[in-house]
């Protein structure tokens, strides 16, 4: 068999195979034979009608189906060759019997891309040594209390860290936002009972939270409050919008003691001593994770930065599609308008897009440490990997068994597979210890995902 290859920018490749007539014949049989040992025709019995007569009956059909069976021979004979590793098919063309019954096609595919790995045993990493003090214990203890506190009515005027619960309307040169502007969002139209933290950090609308600072129950006020140019709502943007607003109660907040009492609340089985062991071991367990995230982040990146290949554009594709798509659903979740997405559609695909080429480039790296190391998948890990998945569905039994149907579980050995070349990566990183970085409190910010703590907020 003859085979010929034509490379192509962006990991495309066109085989262009020619079968000699001797496997075309052999083959051409083995499709007669078959629609023989089964053709009813008139004046048969089944299966016993001539040869001739049933090439001739069926002819159009064993020569589709031939040609099938002739493109599989051909794609099997084009995977054996080293120089050029197929990764998908993206169609067959070309097809051609000819008089003296060779067969030709060319088979239009994508490619593996083709790099040599750096070094990639004992990749440093700096890591930050974990060490939870007295001082960060009551750091997230302050945060549990919060969780817990109690509010009391005051008759002064409202101070930062109080509450005021606040009724109100917004106008537009001097026209009610809720007549002119329906479509506004519903916060510029009504605000009906609102408890608001007054703060110094401004996550409403610029100016509002100072605007109500001294206010009393019963006072009414406008505020005068000019949006910003990346206002969501675009026919509001740079424009003064006055709040109308009255106050219906004033709030002090009030943290509970930290004592025996105050850890019952938390859990009925501890004190104070038991609560802060908890909190310490909490607290440890959250940095050990965030070390391991940057351990992973530093190895990729280790290897990424050295190599540069050419990517399959249409698996680039795919992937960027499936992220513009989950960062489009988590934007929708976290209450962002269906118009301000449409407005970022552009940031949002050239994110993903970005992302997506890491990715791929990434998986592709990682699918030759496993080759290289001869790193396997072992069944009991599906199985464990499967059964999780299972675990989390409505209907596992149904779950498991479409997963045998729609090629779930070659995916998914496909990412055990990235996941164990990652750890084995992990596993001969050459870990260097840095310093936890303190803040002047002494907190620990080496681990920068501990809490996210927003000051000001909405209730």
């Amino acid at each position: 068999m003859n085979i010929t290859v034509e490379t192509q920018p962006n990991c495309r490749a066109v085989f262009r195979i020619d079968v000699p007539s001797d496997d075309v014949r052999r083959e051409r049989e083995k499709v007669t034979d078959k629609y023989a040992r089964h053709a009813r025709l008139p004046g048969f019995r089944a299966g016993k009608a001539p040869r001739a007569v049933v090439a001739k009956r069926f002819e159009p059909q064993i020569k589709e189906e031939l040609q099938e069976a002739l493109v599989g021979l051909g794609y099997r004979e084009a995977v054996k060759r080293d120089d050029v590793e197929i990764l998908s098919v993206l169609g067959v063309k070309e097809q051609s019997l000819h008089p003296d019954e060779s067969f030709s096609f060319a088979l239009e595919v994508n490619t593996v891309p083709h790099f040599e790995l750096p070094e990639y045993k004992g990749i440093p990493v700096k890591l930050p040594r974990i060490e939870v003090t007295d001082a960060d214990i009551d750091h997230d203890l302050l945060h549990l209390r919060e969780r817990f506190k109690s509010f009391n009515d005051v008759e002064r005027g409202a101070e930062l860290s109080d509450y005021a619960v606040i009724n109100a309307t917004a106008s537009l040169d001097g026209q009610p936002v809720a007549d002119t502007m329906p479509e506004a969002p519903a916060f510029l139209k009504k605000i009906d009972g609102n408890w608001f933290e007054l703060s110094s950090t401004e996550n409403f609308v610029p100016g509002f939270y100072a605007g109500l600072v001294g206010i009393k129950k019963d006072e009414t006020r406008d505020i005068s409050v000019t949006l910003g140019d990346d206002f969501a709502f675009e026919p509001l943007r740079g424009k003064t919008v006055v709040f109308h607003v009255t106050c219906t109660a004033v709030k002090e907040a009030l943290l509970p003691e930290l004592n025996d009492e105050f850890a019952k609340k938390v859990n009925d089985q501890w004190d104070l001593a038991q609560l802060r062991e908890e909190v310490r071991k909490a607290i440890t367990h959250r940095r050990e994770q965030s070390r391991e995230e940057s351990k992973t982040s530093q190895v990729i990146s280790h290897l990424a930065e050295k190599l540069e290949f050419e990517l399959p554009q249409d698996v680039v594709n795919r992937e960027a599609q499936r992220r513009t798509n989950d960062i489009a659903m988590n934007a929708m979740r976290q209450g962002m308008a269906q118009e301000a997405i449409m407005e970022a559609q552009d940031q949002i695909v050239s994110a993903a897009t970005q992302q997506a080429r890491q990715n791929v480039k990434v998986s592709f790296i990682l699918g030759e440490v496993a080759k290289k190391e001869k790193i396997i998948v072992e069944q009991d890990q599906v199985r464990r990997a499967l059964s999780n998945l299972a675990a989390r569905q409505k209907n596992p039994k149904k779950f498991l068994a479409e997963a045998q149907k729609n090629g779930m579980i070659g995916r998914l050995q496909e990412d055990l597979l990235l996941e164990n070349a990652l750890a084995f990566l992990k596993e001969n990183a050459q870990v260097e210890e840095t310093d936890p970085v303190k803040d002047d409190c002494g907190h620990d910010h080496s681990h920068d995902h501990d809490h996210d703590h927003g000051e000001g907020h909405e209730h």
